[in-house]
């Protein structure tokens, strides 16, 4: 069974996701996420996102611009 909890390096990159899609109305791009949490890494910002989907908490249409959405919020888990 795979375990729900996020951890706090996951938890942040949710919210900088909540907060930009709150404030600018689209999802962000990875450029996004790597500025606001000063990462140098697409791949370190992927495998953050894959862990939120694997989670349960984003999914996205593989392959198309700005289509992550939240499907829960750290609070409502």
């Amino acid at each position: 069974m795979r375990s729900n909890k996020l951890t706090n390096k996951q938890t942040e990159v949710l919210a900088a996701i909540i907060n930009f899609i709150d404030n600018g109305g689209l999802p962000p791009t990875y450029r996004d996420l790597m500025s606001i949490l000063n990462l140098k890494s697409p791949s370190t910002i992927k495998t953050h996102l894959d862990q939120l989907k694997y989670k349960g908490y984003i999914t996205w249409e593989p392959g198309l611009p700005r289509t992550l959405r939240i499907i829960k919020h750290e609070k409502t888990a």
